[in-house]
């Protein structure tokens, strides 16, 4: 029998600040939206993050999209969706890996507090994502576009694998969402208690 994959929410925060220096509305941190984490990305692409805090919020949102479209790969298995929509979609989280890595080039050297630290483990984050991917996801597109009690044995096994994999992203997950508290303490500007829903944006995601 398949295991019930439940994916743990990434306990990503609300922007809620209190800098006086905010420079770019899309990247102030008050996203909610698809349409705010997709103005926010946009922005951080184009070099729009002036200081630190805007620099977190534009890597967060590259990241919670990125995240948004692995979580909707369960909801891809339960739909039984075709093996060419689970590719295209490996293929957008491949392309969003790397304009995260691209952007966050842009910003090297600015000397933020903790900035390399963020860096760095964004990219061992998006990596793993990337593993995922490759390794997994994309290998198991025919198995997820048929009913789970067609499955052969074979399948059953590789998925199993494929939650072990996960585990080992969860770990590097988690890292991510403890660190963001200390680069904003670092940099003068405080997080909301208050995580971001992602259900209504996964759902969105696949047309729900």
């Amino acid at each position: 029998m398949k295991k019930a994959f439940l994916i743990a929410a990434l306990g990503m925060v609300v922007g809620g600040t209190c800098m006086s220096q905010r420079n770019n509305d899309a990247l102030g941190g008050a996203m909610n939206n698809t349409e705010d984490f997709d103005d926010a990305m946009e922005s951080f692409e184009r070099g729009g993050a002036t200081n630190a805090e805007e620099y977190f919020f534009g890597v967060q949102a590259m990241v919670v999209i990125i995240d948004v479209k692995l979580r909707a790969v369960e909801y891809l298995d339960s739909m039984d969706a075709k093996p060419e929509e689970i590719t295209s979609h490996c293929d957008d989280m491949l392309k969003l890996i790397k304009n995260c890595k691209k952007a966050m080039q842009r910003y090297e050297g600015k000397g933020w507090t903790m900035q390399d630290k963020l860096q760095a483990l964004t990219i061992e984050w998006v990596d793993a994502v990337k593993m995922l991917v490759n390794n997994y996801i994309k290998p198991l597109a025919i198995p997820f576009s048929i009913p789970d009690k067609d499955w052969k044995d074979a399948d059953f096994d590789f998925y199993d694998k494929y939650l072990a994999a996960y585990e080992i992203y969860l770990e590097i997950d988690n890292r991510w969402v403890d660190f963001q508290y200390e680069f904003a303490a670092a940099n003068g500007f405080e997080l909301s208690a208050e995580t971001i829903d992602m259900d209504p944006l996964i759902k969105e995601e696949v047309g729900q």
